[in-house]
C-alpha cells in the first residue's frame, strides 16, 4: 500500500458519528409521559399544570432539545472525538431558545468556573512543561529499600503513582507507564503475565484515586467549582460549603486503604509470579542521571505549595482568623494569584514560566470539555428546561423512606455504574445539583453524601468510555489484552464501592 495514500475514517468512526449527530439533531423529537407528583410550594410556584390535584412535571421543548444536545454529546465524546462535538454542542444550544446566542456564550467562557479553570491550566501547564514530576518520581522509584522486596517494590510503585498524580494526573500516566515498562523489560516479564496486567491496572487505579483526592486542581476541584456555580445561580436552595481541607484528607484516607487491599488482592488472591524482582536494582533509573534542579523548578514547586495552602487553609484556620477569612471570600482567587505570580517572577530577565512556550502542555481538550459541560450542565438544571426538575422528583419518588445511610449506598451504586459508561467529570456536575435537591427534601445533610458521591464518580475505569485514562488503558496494546483491563479494572471498582460504603460514609458523616 502506497504509504502517501489518502486514509479515510472506518466505517465504526462513521457510524458512531452518525448516531451522535442523530441524537443531538432529532432527539429532540422523543416525549417523556409527563411525571405526576404532589402538589408544594416549590411546584406551585412554578405554574406547571395539575390534574386530579397533581403537579405533571414534563421537560419543556427546550428542555427536550437541551437534552438530546446533551446526550448527543456525550455519545460523541465517548465514541468519536472530545473535541469538536464541544463547539458543535454549544452551536446547537445557542440556536435551541435555550438562551440568545451572547448569553450561551457568556456561559460557555464567561462562565467564573471555566475562567478560574483556564488560569489554573496555565499554571498547571508551567508546572507539567517544567518536567518537576520527573525528577519527583526519579527519586520516589529509587529508594534502596526496596531492593528484593517484590511486593514492597510493587506499594513503592502504586504510591509513586498515587503521588506523582497530585502535581498533574495526565502527566503522571506517560511517566509512570515508561517506568514501569522499563522495570517489565530489564526483569524479563512479558505481556499476558499476570503480575504485568495487574500492575498496569492498578498503577492507573491510583492515579485516578489522585483525581479523586485532588480538590485543589483535579477532578474533586472541577465538581467542588461546578457546586460552587450552581449556589450562586440558585442562591435560595440549600447548597453547602464544601470544606476542601476535610475533603482531601478523606479522599487519603480512602486512597491509602484501597492501595493496601488492592495489593492483598494481588498477592493472595491472584498470587502472580514476581520471583523475577527479586534481583531487580533499582539504580537502573540511575543511568541516565538528572541535571540539578534549576531555580525555575524550585520556584515552581514553592509556588504549587503556595497554591495548595490558599485552597487547604480555609478549611482548617478559625473562621474569625483574618487570614482564614480572607481566603475563604477569595478561594476561588488562587488560581488567578498564581498565573500572576508565574507572569511576574523573574530571574536574569526572564520569567517564572513563559506562558506562550507552556502553551504546548496546555490541555485544551480538557478545558473545552469541562467548559462544554458546564454550559451544558447549566442548562439542564435551569428552571426553563425542567430536566434536573424531572430527575430529582424521580429520584425523590423511588427513594421515599429510605434512611440516609441507605440513600448514600444508592448514590454510591449509581455513581460507579453511571461513570463507567459516561464521563465521569460531567457525570458529577449533572447529578450533584439533583443530590442536593433529594436531600434537602428528605432533611438530609448533602455534604456526607456529595463526598461520597465525588470520589466515587472520578474512579471510571471499567470501560473505555468511563474517562479518558481508561481509554489509555483499554488502548494499552503493548502490555494489557482488553480482557484483562476489564477483568482487573472491574474488581478495583468493586473495592472502591466496598471500601466507600464500609469506611467512606461514617468518615464522611465525621468529617462533615
Amino acid at each position: 500500500m502506497n504509504p502517501q495514500a489518502k486514509t479515510f475514517p472506518s466505517v465504526i468512526l462513521i457510524v458512531n458519528t452518525m448516531i451522535g449527530l442523530g441524537i443531538m439533531f432529532f432527539g429532540h423529537l422523543m416525549q417523556f409521559d409527563p411525571f405526576a407528583v404532589a402538589p408544594n410550594a416549590k411546584l406551585l410556584s412554578l405554574g406547571l399544570p395539575m390534574v386530579n390535584d397533581q403537579v405533571l412535571i414534563q421537560i419543556t421543548p427546550v428542555g427536550m432539545k437541551a437534552l438530546a444536545i446533551f446526550l448527543g454529546v456525550v455519545y460523541l465524546w465517548t465514541f468519536v472525538d472530545t473535541l469538536w462535538p464541544c463547539f458543535l454542542g454549544v452551536f446547537l444550544l445557542a440556536n435551541s431558545g435555550f438562551a440568545p446566542v451572547p448569553g450561551v456564550l457568556n456561559l460557555f467562557m464567561g462562565n467564573p468556573n471555566t475562567v478560574m479553570i483556564l488560569m489554573l491550566f496555565i499554571f498547571a501547564a508551567a508546572f507539567t512543561h517544567s518536567q518537576v514530576a520527573v525528577y519527583l518520581t526519579r527519586w520516589l522509584m529509587t529508594r534502596k529499600i526496596v531492593i528484593g522486596r517484590p511486593w514492597l517494590l510493587t506499594a513503592n510503585i502504586l504510591m509513586t503513582c498515587y503521588l506523582v498524580a497530585f502535581l498533574d494526573q495526565v502527566t503522571s500516566v506517560f511517566i509512570m507507564w515508561p517506568t514501569i515498562y522499563l522495570i517489565f523489560k530489564e526483569v524479563g516479564f512479558k505481556k499476558g503475565d499476570k503480575y504485568v496486567s495487574l500492575l498496569v491496572v492498578n498503577s492507573l487505579i491510583m492515579i485516578l484515586l489522585s483525581f479523586a483526592t485532588d480538590a485543589i486542581k483535579g477532578g474533586a476541584f472541577y465538581l467542588v467549582a461546578g457546586l460552587y456555580g450552581f449556589a450562586r445561580a440558585n442562591p435560595d436552595l440549600n447548597v453547602p460549603e464544601f470544606n476542601l481541607a476535610a475533603y482531601i484528607l478523606f479522599a487519603i484516607i480512602l486512597s491509602v486503604v484501597i492501595m493496601f487491599i488492592l495489593l492483598a488482592i494481588m498477592r493472595f488472591v491472584y498470587r502472580p509470579d514476581v520471583s523475577l524482582l527479586k534481583n531487580f536494582d533499582v539504580s537502573i533509573f540511575d543511568k541516565n542521571p538528572l541535571p540539578p534542579m534549576s531555580w525555575k523548578q524550585k520556584t515552581l514547586i514553592g509556588l504549587f505549595i503556595f497554591y495548595a495552602l490558599w485552597m487547604i487553609l480555609p478549611g482548617v484556620l478559625p473562621a474569625d482568623n483574618v487570614v482564614g477569612m480572607f481566603l475563604r471570600k477569595n478561594l476561588f482567587s488562587g488560581s488567578l494569584v498564581a498565573v500572576l505570580l508565574l507572569t511576574v517572577i523573574r530571574y536574569k530577565g526572564e520569567p517564572l514560566a513563559d506562558i506562550a512556550q507552556t502553551n504546548a502542555a496546555f490541555p485544551w481538550k480538557v478545558f473545552f470539555l469541562i467548559a462544554t459541560a458546564f454550559v451544558l450542565g447549566n442548562a439542564l438544571t435551569s428552571p426553563t428546561t425542567n430536566v434536573s426538575l424531572l430527575m430529582e422528583y424521580v429520584l425523590r419518588d423511588t427513594f421515599v423512606g429510605v434512611s440516609y445511610f441507605s440513600l448514600t449506598i444508592y448514590t454510591i451504586i449509581i455513581a460507579i455504574v453511571v461513570t463507567n459508561f459516561t464521563n465521569s467529570v460531567v457525570t458529577g456536575l449533572i447529578f450533584a445539583p439533583v443530590l442536593i435537591a433529594v436531600c434537602n427534601a428528605y432533611g438530609f445533610s448533602p455534604t456526607p453524601l456529595l463526598a461520597c458521591f465525588f470520589y466515587t464518580v472520578l474512579v471510571a475505569a471499567a470501560t473505555p468510555a468511563a474517562s479518558p485514562y481508561a481509554a489509555m488503558l483499554f488502548s494499552n496494546n503493548e502490555w494489557i489484552s482488553k480482557t484483562d483491563a476489564l477483568h482487573y479494572a472491574s474488581v478495583a471498582s468493586l473495592v472502591v464501592v466496598a471500601v466507600v460504603i464500609l469506611l467512606g460514609i461514617p468518615m464522611a458523616n465525621m468529617f462533615f
